[in-house]
């Protein structure tokens, strides 16, 4: 069977040939809140007080970015590069256990080598090697140069060679480099290369992976020579890495844990320390895989091989240059999202950093691939500048199908999110705004359910003005609830306040509080049917509960400790509070929104994420429980319910046919199937 089968043939029966598998099973709320919140917050703390945690607690320490812009082959649309792309990385994965994460630079807007090191350098919070493959030679000579005058924090190694062997010396110098945690210079890269290249990989595949083994040898062996590996591993030897290596080739990514400690994850334990020792066994949630399953790597090689000789990735090519609608059929494009954030506003830690926040965007990652099929890439950028964030994510957006933005300060977020959605022409989301806004506006559907109340009549206070405050404002808004008073840390936000406004509090101040009521929080919540807090702990109190309408609703959204805790508001009179924590009733989570507005965004090819899509995902999440289960406990269904992507999936793929942003028709409950197939059986749908 092997002798017949090619690269080309594996494109085209499997949908590319990577996908984004999460390292551990979400099974319940608990490996939940171990992978997402609030257990990846003390990861964000933990790495944050010794930023050398990150090699040890995410996937930074085996994950490089692969970057191409099709310069090599003068392709006038980059994205067409996505099978060399995938080529390499299944390639670094199946030989060396490299997690190679690819993406395409739109080089049609970046005229100016100043682009390309504004991307490298931004991505080295996450990923210390960054590789560029099928570079222009004149161009790629330009890049090294810059790199080599430039104090960045990763190595950048360019790999143009056609040729599969020069292939894997470049492959066994990325691996040492991973290893070593060495930031290395292309002038000292070249040294530790000229050492691999010693050894003679003219047998291959005969004893492939001694020799492998041999080739990674001579480059871990070079810079432990030369002193250049990463402090934190000056006490390990050259020979653990190399055994190390062995092992994995006879007993698989198992030898690449690390061992558990005596009474690790039971439920007994410490919270946090159980997801620390989660990030620690699994050096970070999420890894590449191979779509297919090569009996050995001596037959590996000889697919590759074959296939570089027929130059089939350059069939490839033409094949979609030929026909546009292909990429999606015979690459892992169609699946492929990217999760980007600058740590900003990381959960409800703050300006931590790109670094300190890589593990919510891999816990991320994980929900998306569990609840949503979907791969989805972690990007920490290190840009604060809201003008040249947008530039980045438009340099590396082509080969992404979607893009969800996470943890952005505000107001820098509104408009960042504008400005990209303007460029991009893809789906495109916010979550800390739009995801928890879907999810409050099933939340109050629900809650009108129960108490009979007309969504016009709902008097409704918001305690912050951020993004989700923001965002929850316009949505309620927009599905009509009319009188509405928000607040910020200054107070009640009026028309014509003179202090601490801006233009989105402007905006915010033109179509709520309309009779211009001041004061403080406990001014506002007066004679309210509804509070939605994105504030602070305990900013909420029993006294203030009871001067609210009979029958109020309190959604306390902060985490990981709420405005005011689930006891105290039943006891002060509230009938239904819902917080942000998986451990009460009635947990707000995004994660009930966003798998399914993705996945049906996605599948249509919408042009964005709009109003209406939000709206019909809020109904699809309201509507999976029966009117005859809701209760004052029971608001919303937990977030692990398969049938909630799917529905939500199946909802916003209807409402964006019906509202003209989707670029192609699909029947419904083909999105269903599907969702549901990826939800439940991983990539099988696309064999």
């Amino acid at each position: 069977m092997y002798k017949q089968q090619s690269l080309r043939n594996l494109f085209l029966r499997t949908n590319g040939l990577i996908r984004i598998r999460p390292k551990v099973r979400v099974t319940d709320n608990y490996t939940l809140s171990l992978v997402y919140t609030p257990g990846v917050g003390h990861i964000c703390k933990v790495i944050e007080s010794d930023p050398d945690q990150l090699y040890e607690l995410t996937i930074t320490n085996n994950s490089i970015a692969l970057l191409s812009d099709g310069s090599k082959f003068n392709l006038a649309k980059p994205q067409k590069i996505i099978p060399n792309l995938e080529a390499i990385s299944a390639l670094y994965k199946a030989f060396y256990d490299i997690n190679a994460y690819p993406i395409v630079l739109n080089r049609n807007i970046m005229p100016d080598i100043s682009d390309y090191m504004l991307v490298i350098d931004n991505l080295s919070p996450t990923y210390k090697t960054i590789v560029l493959i099928d570079i222009e030679k004149s161009l790629a000579n330009q890049i090294i140069s810059a790199v080599e005058r430039t104090k960045m924090d990763c190595s950048v190694i360019i790999s143009n060679s056609d040729d599969l062997r020069e292939q894997l010396y470049d492959a066994a110098l990325i691996k040492a480099t991973l290893d070593c945690r060495s930031i290395l210079k292309p002038s000292q890269l070249e040294i530790v290369r000229k050492a691999i290249i010693q050894i003679e990989f003219k047998r291959l595949p005969n004893n492939l992976t001694d020799t492998l083994n041999s080739a990674y040898a001579e480059g871990i062996l070079e810079i432990y020579k030369n002193k250049w590996y990463h402090h934190t591993i000056r006490n390990i030897e050259p020979d653990q890495f190399i055994k190390q290596l062995n092992d994995l080739y006879i007993y698989g990514d198992i030898a690449q844990y690390n061992k558990w400690s005596d009474g690790h994850l039971l439920q007994k334990n410490d919270f946090y320390q159980n997801a620390l020792e989660l990030h620690k066994r699994y050096n970070g949630m999420i890894t590449i895989e191979l779509k297919f399953n090569p009996r050995s790597l001596e037959d590996l090689f000889k697919i590759y091989e074959s296939s570089y000789r027929r130059d089939e990735l350059g069939q490839l090519r033409q094949m979609l240059i030929d026909d546009s609608n292909k990429l999606r059929e015979i690459t892992f494009q169609k699946n492929y999202a990217a999760i980007i954030t600058n740590g900003t506003a990381i959960l409800g830690l703050g300006n931590i950093g790109p670094a300190a926040g890589s593990p919510v965007m891999e816990g991320k990652s994980v929900l998306f691939s569990a609840l949503g099929g979907i791969d989805l890439m972690p990007i920490c950028l290190k840009e604060k500048d809201p003008q040249k964030l947008v530039k980045i994510i438009r340099f590396i957006a082509p080969i992404f199908s979607a893009i969800n933005l996470e943890d952005l300060r505000a107001p820098d977020c509104f408009p960042i999110e504008e400005e990209a959605v303007h460029n991009l022409h893809i789906p495109l989301m916010h979550d800390d705004q739009h995801g928890t806004a879907v999810v409050s506006l099933a939340a109050v559907i629900n809650y009108i359910k129960l108490t009979k109340k007309n969504i016009k009549d709902l008097k409704l206070v918001i305690n912050g003005a951020g993004a989700a405050g923001v965002a929850i404002c316009k949505l309620l808004h927009g599905h009509g609830i009319q009188d509405i008073i928000i607040c910020d840390t200054t107070g009640i936000i009026y028309e014509g306040r003179p202090s601490n406004m801006n233009e989105f509090k402007n905006e915010l101040a033109s179509f709520t509080n309309k009779n211009k009521i001041k004061g403080i929080l406990t001014d506002a919540v007066k004679g309210r049917d509804l509070f939605v807090g994105v504030s602070t702990a305990g900013a909420l109190t029993k006294e203030m509960i009871k001067s609210m309408n009979k029958n109020p609703f309190i959604l306390a959204l902060a985490n990981p400790v709420p405005e005011i805790m689930p006891d105290e508001a039943i006891e002060a009179g509230a009938f239904i509070i819902a917080t942000g924590r998986s451990d009460f009733n009635n947990q707000v989570n995004n994660s009930l929104a966003f798998p399914g507005i993705f996945r049906g965004a996605i599948d249509t090819r919408a042009r964005e994420i709009n109003l209406e899509m939000k709206i019909a995902a809020a109904y699809a999440i309201a509507n999976s429980i029966k009117d005859s289960d809701l209760c004052s406990t029971r608001i919303l269904p937990s977030a692990l319910t398969a049938d909630i992507p799917a529905n939500v999936a199946k909802a916003v793929a209807i409402a964006a046919m019906q509202t003209g942003v989707a670029k192609i028709n699909i029947d419904p409950e083909k999105v269903f199937d599907q969702a549901r197939k990826l939800i439940m059986e991983g990539n099988m749908p696309s064999l």
